[in-house]
Order: C-alpha cells, then structure tokens, then sequence
C-alpha cells in the first residue's frame, strides 16, 4: 500500500506493508540470555587515600557545615559554605561515600588546602 506523508511542509511518499497481527508476549519456550557482566556489580573506582579528604579550595570563613558523621553522600553533594571576599561557596564532596569525620565548625577560618571533612 502506498501513503504519502507530509512533515514539516514536504511531502513523501511511501510504501507500507500490513502484517498479520501477532503476540507482543514472548512464547514459553523463548529464554533470554544474560550476559554475566550485567548481574555483576559496577567496578570499584580506583581511589587513592587523598581523594578521600575533601578540601578546602579557597581561603575564608567556615558559614555553614550540612555534613555530619555517618552521613552518606554522593559525589558533589553538599558538605560545607565557605565565604571568602563576601561571596559564599558551597563546597560538595568529592566523591561517594559517608563522612568520617568533619574538621572544621561555622566561624572557623580556614586555608587554602586544609582538610574539611574526611570520608570512608
């Protein structure tokens, strides 16, 4: 059966095929194969003690601390604000895991490089 079809101003002609209708529900007998690669969980990155500790950027003022021990987060999830020249900075965790421990409290001032939190 031929149709023309008409989309965004052009116009095509086609030629369709009506097949018998058949079962959208696979037969008993049909199995699927899966891979063992799919029922395996994904690799573990590979991560060095440092990536670990989550530091500070820029030098400031701890303002707020939304990270607390026993914590689970997920990679750049909030852990800290930090203001530095009137401009707050929300710091996120640099990778999945939970909060070991967290070194610093709203006030502190803190440098360039210095451990804010650590994860496990």
């Amino acid at each position: 059966m031929k149709l023309r079809i008409s989309l965004e101003g052009e116009s095509y002609d086609v030629e369709v095929e009506i097949l018998p209708e058949t079962s959208a529900e696979p037969e008993e007998s049909e199995t699927l194969d899966v891979p063992a690669s799919v029922l395996q969980p994904p690799p573990v990155e590979d991560t060095l003690p440092e990536d670990w500790i989550c530091r500070s950027p820029i030098a400031g003022v701890v303002v707020s601390v939304f990270a607390f021990p026993g914590q689970r987060l997920m990679r750049d999830d909030p852990v800290l604000v930090i203001e530095a020249m009137k401009m707050l900075t929300t710091i996120g965790a640099p990778l999945d895991g939970t909060v070991d421990a967290v070194h610093v409290a709203p006030g502190q001032n803190v440098k360039p490089g210095q451990p804010l939190c650590t994860l496990v």
